[in-house]
């Protein structure tokens, strides 16, 4: 799949190590964009979905670019959990174990999204 660099960065191909500069664009598998995807290192140059299997969860669940490409794939019928690129970065805030509870909202409010977090401290969590 064909992302643009949205970063400077160096990556090992296999001519040797390469600077690679915003606004290039590059192929990668789909493994080790990921990484860069969640980093915002890069971006995909076409609209796509990821269908992904959260071992935390133990669920599937789909990533997306941006909010209207959910709203697009609502629109297909898909009841499975979204998220955006943007709402990765918030979801690493949070305890692991209180993933679950951030993924059943998602779950039953489907257009619901994360903003923003911010982590109680250890005392108010137990309340």
């Amino acid at each position: 799949m064909k992302y643009k660099v949205l970063d400077r960065f160096k990556a090992q191909t296999t001519q040797g190590e390469m600077e690679l500069q915003v606004g290039q664009v590059i192929t990668l598998p789909h493994d080790k964009a990921i990484k860069l995807l969640n980093e915002r290192m890069i971006k995909p140059v076409e609209k796509v979905a990821f269908k992904i299997f959260s071992e935390i969860l133990q669920e599937h669940l789909w990533v997306v670019e941006t909010d209207q490409d959910m709203k697009a794939l609502r629109s297909q019928g898909n009841t499975e959990a979204i998220y955006t690129l943007r709402e990765i970065p918030e979801l690493k805030k949070i305890p692991r174990e209180d993933l679950k509870a951030i993924h059943n909202i998602k779950e039953t409010f489907p257009e619901s999204t994360i903003k923003d977090v911010k982590l109680r401290g250890e005392n108010e969590w137990k309340k």
